[in-house]
C-alpha cells in the first residue's frame, strides 16, 4: 500500500522508481530507487550481502514497535558505518519515539572514523557524528480525547462480570454517531474474533444502517484492505486491529474508539512456549490510534478505560528482544561473525535467560557445539531462509530422503495454517492409521488445490482458501529452494515414508517431546518440565510419544496450552538419534491412594519420564521434596500455615527488591517460590508430614539480618501516618501498595505518604464511615482541596454522627474527633 501510495506521487508505477518485497511477493527492478520492505527480509538481506553493495540509505520507520528484527538490523548497520560503509546512511523515525537514549545509541563513539584518524593531533571530532534529530509536526488538527469506563454488570446467573469489548465498542459507535461531526468510525480492537463479533453487532443493528461497516487485519485479501482505507460513498466504521494504528492516512476518520487492547505474541524462555495473550496496550500505542482521528479535521477518541489508569500503563511497548524467541537473530549474529552475542550493539540487551534458551535450542539442533560456537550445520542452516528449526527440519529431510514432506511440514506451520477454524477442522480428511497431523493436512490441502484454491468450495471441507493459498507459495518457495541446492524431491507421501518423516521431526523438534499423563486423559508432560493438552483428534494420541510442532498458549476464558500438529515418534528412534540423552535415575512418584511419595526407577529423555517402574531403594528425599511441591503449587496439597501474611511477605519482597535495587534484596518470583517450597517439604515423603509444616523458618532464613531489617524498614507491615494512626499496607506485585482508612482517620494527613525511602506513593483509599472505600488516590492533596467537598456533600446525610467539618485542617488534624 505504502509502495503504491508512493509511486503515485512520483506519476509512476509500483516496480519503477518505487518498489516493494514482501513475503512470497516482491516489485522492484534495476531502475528503483525506494524499496519498502519487511524487516524480515532486510534482515536477510544483510545476510545475503553484509555491506548492502548498491543501497546508500536504510530508513527504520515505526521504530517504537522495537521490532527484534529492526533492533538487529540497526545495530549492523551501525557496525557497518564504522568499517566498510561509513557513507551509509541510517534514518530511524516514528511518530511516538524514544529519543534521549536512542540518539546516545545512534552517536555511538565517534562512529564511522578510521582510527588513525580519529587520533590525529588538533582534530575534534566530537558534534562531527552526533546525530541529526528532526521534528516534524504531523498532526495540524486537535484531538479531543474522553475516557470511558465500563463497569461490571450482573450476567444471567447473577454474578458481576465485565462487559464484552464487542458489546463496549459498539455501544460508544452508537453514541459517537449521535454527533453531527462525527465523521468515519475506526474502532481498534485486539484480534479478527473479537473484529467478527463487533462487525456482526453493528451491521445487525439499526442505528448504524447508514453506515457501511469494514473489517480491517492483516489476514484479509489486499483488495480488502483496500476497500477498508479507501474512498466510500457512504459513511464508514471500520473495525480494526492495531494494523490501523500506523497505516496510511484514512481520509474521512474523524471518530476513533480505542479498546486499549492487542493480541501480543510472546516467547516464555523459560518454557520454551509461544504466548499469544491479549494485553493492554501502551500510552505510546493509544496515542498512536488517537492521531488518526487528526488526521484531515479536528476529530476525537473515546477510550474505553478510566483516564487514572491510563495513567498507569506502560509508556512505551516492551520490545521483542525482552519478549520472543531470539534463536534465529543469535544464529545470524553467529554466522556473520559475531562470537560473543551478548557483547553485540544491542539497542536493549536480551535478558540472560532469553540468551540461554536460544543458544540451548540451537545446540539442540546441532546448530553450536558444547562451546556455542557455530558448527558447520549451523552455517548451513544460517544459510537458508528459514527459522533455525526448520532449516534443521529441511536438512533433516535430506538425510532421511523426505524432502517434500518437510517442505509442506515447514510451510503449514508457518503460515495461517489450511483449516478454517482455530480449533482445527477437516475430520473427513483423517485416517485411523495417521501417525501424525500432517497427514490430514496435506490431505485438505491437497484437495483445496484441486479445486484451485477457491474460497466458497475449500470452505464446505473446513478448509480456510487464503490460509490454504498461502501454504502453496511457501510449498513451492521450499521446493524451488531444494531444487536449487540438488536436493532431490518426490511426490509427498507421508505413510510410505514414516521413519524418515519420524526421525526428521525428532531433529527439528526433540525439545519438544512429550508424553501423556495417563491414557483416559490428553494432558501431557513435555521436555523442559512443561504440561500441555493434546488436541483430541490428534494421530499421535495413541502413541507411547510424539512431537508438537505447535505449542501455543492462547487466552480464552482461561489460558490453556495447546500441542498441535503432533507427529507419533517411537522410543527406539529417539534412542538412535540422541543416544547421551537417555538415563536411568532413580526417583520419585506419587502414589494417590497413600497420598504420598514413593520410589521410582525411571528411564529419562533428558528430563523428561518415559518410563517408571517401582524400585526396592529407599525414597530420594530431593526428588520427595520436589514432587510434594510440585503439587503444592499446582493447588493439589495444601500448607496449612502458608497463609495471608506469608503471601505479604512474599509481596512485599518482591515489590522492595522491583522499586529499590541498589539494595540487592534477594528476588522474589515463581522459581523462588518453587524453591522455598521445596526447602519447606525437604526430608517428607508424605502429605501427612508437610500439611502443618513451619513456613515461617525457611522464610525468615532467605534473608540475612540486615535484609530483614531493610524489608521492615522500606516495605513495612504497617505504616505509621503523621496523625499517630498506623494504617496496614497491602502488596501485590504488579500495583501500588494501598491503605485503607475511614476518612476521619486521615484528617492530618494532608499528603500522600510514601514508602520505599520516599520512592514510591501509598495509593489511598478513602473510606466511607462503612468502610467501603469512597475513592482511591495517590494525590491526597487534591483529594482535600475538591474530592474532600463532594465525599461530604453526598455522605454527609447518611451518616450524620460522622464529624464532617467544612475545613478539616483548621480542626487540627484528627484531634478531638
Amino acid at each position: 500500500m505504502l509502495a503504491s501510495w508512493v509511486a503515485r506521487q512520483r506519476g509512476g508505477d509500483v516496480g519503477g522508481e518505487v518498489g516493494y518485497a514482501v513475503r512470497f511477493d516482491s516489485r522492484y527492478g534495476r531502475g528503483t530507487k525506494v524499496v519498502y520492505l519487511t524487516d524480515g527480509l532486510f534482515q536477510r538481506w544483510l545476510q545475503d550481502d553484509p555491506e548492502l553493495s548498491g543501497v546508500s540509505a536504510v530508513v527504520f520507520d515505526e521504530f517504537h514497535e522495537r521490532r527484534l528484527a529492526v533492533d538487529v538490523a540497526l545495530g549492523r548497520c551501525l557496525d557497518l558505518q564504522e568499517s566498510a560503509r561509513p557513507d551509509l546512511r541510517v534514518v530511524v523515525m516514528s511518530a511516538t519515539l524514544e529519543t534521549a537514549g536512542l540518539a546516545e545509541f545512534l552517536g555511538g563513539d565517534k562512529r564511522g572514523v578510521r582510527a588513525e584518524e580519529r587520533d590525529a593531533p588538533g582534530t575534534d571530532w566530537s558534534e562531527t557524528f552526533q546525530p541529526r534529530i528532526l521534528e516534524a509536526g504531523g498532526r495540524t488538527f486537535p484531538v479531543d480525547i474522553s475516557y470511558r469506563a465500563s463497569k461490571p454488570v450482573r450476567d444471567r446467573s447473577g454474578r458481576m462480570a465485565e462487559v464484552a469489548v464487542w458489546d463496549q465498542v459498539a455501544s460508544a459507535c452508537k453514541d459517537a454517531l449521535t454527533d453531527p461531526e462525527c465523521g468515519d468510525v475506526l474502532c481498534f480492537l485486539p484480534g479478527t474474533h473479537e473484529i467478527r463479533r463487533t462487525v456482526e453487532l453493528l451491521e445487525n443493528a439499526g442505528w448504524a444502517k447508514e453506515r457501511q461497516v469494514f473489517p480491517l487485519y492483516s489476514g484479509l485479501p489486499p483488495a480488502a484492505q483496500e476497500a477498508a482505507v479507501g474512498p466510500c460513498k457512504r459513511g464508514k466504521i471500520i473495525v480494526s486491529t492495531n494494523v490501523a494504528e500506523t497505516s496510511l492516512t484514512i481520509d474521512g476518520v474523524r471518530t476513533v474508539i480505542d479498546a486499549g487492547l492487542a493480541r501480543v505474541s510472546g516467547f516464555d524462555p523459560r518454557r520454551g512456549i509461544s504466548t499469544l495473550l491479549v494485553q493492554k496496550i501502551s500510552r505510546a500505542a493509544a496515542d498512536q490510534r488517537a492521531g488518526r482521528a487528526g488526521r484531515t479535521a479536528a476529530g476525537r477518541c473515546i477510550r474505553l478505560w478510566s483516564e487514572s489508569e491510563h495513567a498507569r500503563r506502560e509508556g512505551f511497548e516492551v520490545p521483542e528482544v525482552r519478549r520472543v524467541d531470539l534463536s534465529e537473530v543469535v544464529l545470524l549474529l553467529l554466522a556473520c561473525g559475531v562470537e560473543n552475542v551478548a557483547e553485540f550493539r544491542w539497542l536493549e540487551a536480551p535478558s540472560k535467560e532469553g540468551l540461554e534458551r536460544a543458544l540451548g535450542l540451537l545446540h539442540d539442533l546441532g546448530a553450536t557445539d558444547v562451546r556455542g560456537a557455530i558448527t558447520e550445520e549451523g552455517k548451513a542452516m544460517a544459510s537458508l531462509p528459514l527459522e533455525p528449526r526448520f532449516a534443521r527440519l529441511m536438512m533433516a529431510g535430506v538425510e532421511q530422503g523426505c524432502v517434500s514432506e518437510m517442505a509442506f511440514v515447514c510451510a503449514a506451520v508457518q503460515g495461517e495454517g489450511i483449516w478454517a477454524s482455530r480449533k482445527g477442522g477437516g475430520d473427513e480428511f483423517v485416517r485411523k492409521d495417521d501417525f501424525t497431523d500432517f497427514q490430514a493436512e496435506w490431505r485438505g490441502f491437497d484437495a483445496a488445490a484441486g479445486m484451485n484454491f477457491d474460497p466458497r468450495r475449500v470452505s464446505q471441507f473446513g478448509v480456510h482458501g487464503r490460509g490454504a493459498r498461502e501454504v502453496a507459495q511457501g510449498f513451492e518457495r521450499l521446493l524451488q529452494m531444494a531444487s536449487k541446492r540438488g536436493w532431490p524431491t518426490e511426490a509427498v507421501d507421508f505413510s510410505a515414508k514414516r521413519e524418515g518423516v519420524g526421525h526428521a521431526m525428532l531433529a527439528g523438534f526433540s525439545d519438544r517431546l512429550g508424553v501423556k499423563v495417563g491414557e483416559a486423559t490428553l494432558a501431557c508432560r513435555l521436555v523442559g518440565k512443561r504440561r500441555g493438552k493434546l488436541d483430541d483428534q490428534s494421530a499421535a494420541k495413541r502413541s507411547a510419544a510424539f512431537v508438537a510442532a505447535e505449542i501455543t498458549e492462547v487466552e480464552g476464558r482461561e489460558v490453556v496450552t495447546y500441542l498441535k500438529r503432533a507427529t507419533a515418534v517411537e522410543l527406539d528412534w529417539l534412542r538412535e538419534i540422541f543416544p547421551e540423552d537417555f538415563k536411568e535415575v532413580d526417583g520419585a512418584a506419587w502414589d494417590e491412594a497413600r497420598r504420598r511419595v514413593v520410589a521410582r526407577r525411571e528411564l529419562r529423555f533428558r528430563d523428561l519420564v518415559l518410563e517408571s517402574k517401582d524400585s526396592d531403594q529407599g525414597v530420594n528425599l530431593d526428588a520427595a521434596a520436589e514432587e510434594l511441591a510440585r503439587r503444592v503449587l499446582e493447588g493439589e496439597l495444601v500448607l496449612k500455615k502458608w497463609d495471608a501474611a506469608v503471601e505479604q511477605w512474599c509481596a512485599r519482597l518482591a515489590c522492595l527488591s522491583e522499586w529499590m535495587p541498589e539494595m540487592e534484596m534477594p528476588s522474589w518470583g515463581a522459581d523462588d517460590k518453587a524453591a522455598a517450597v521445596a526447602q519447606i517439604c525437604h526430608g517428607a515423603t508424605s502429605y501427612k508430614e508437610i500439611k502443618d509444616a513451619a513456613v515461617w523458618p525457611v522464610l525468615k532464613e532467605w534473608l540475612s539480618v540486615p535484609q530483614q531489617a531493610v524489608l521492615e524498614s522500606y516495605a513495612p507491615e504497617r505504616l505509621d501516618l503523621v496523625n499517630g494512626r498506623s494504617a496496614k499496607v497491602t502488596y501485590e506485585v504488579g500495583k501500588d501498595p494501598w491503605i485503607g482508612l475511614r476518612v476521619r482517620d486521615l484528617f492530618g494527613v494532608w499528603e500522600t505518604p510514601k514508602i520505599a525511602g520516599g520512592k514510591v506513593p501509598v495509593l489511598v483509599h478513602v473510606q466511607a464511615p462503612n468502610q467501603r472505600a469512597w475513592q482511591m488516590t495517590k494525590d491526597l492533596e487534591s483529594f482535600w482541596r475538591s474530592g474532600y467537598t463532594q465525599m461530604r456533600k453526598d455522605l454527609a446525610g447518611r451518616y450524620p454522627k460522622h464529624p464532617w467539618p467544612e475545613d478539616p485542617k483548621k480542626h487540627g488534624g484528627s484531634a478531638g474527633l
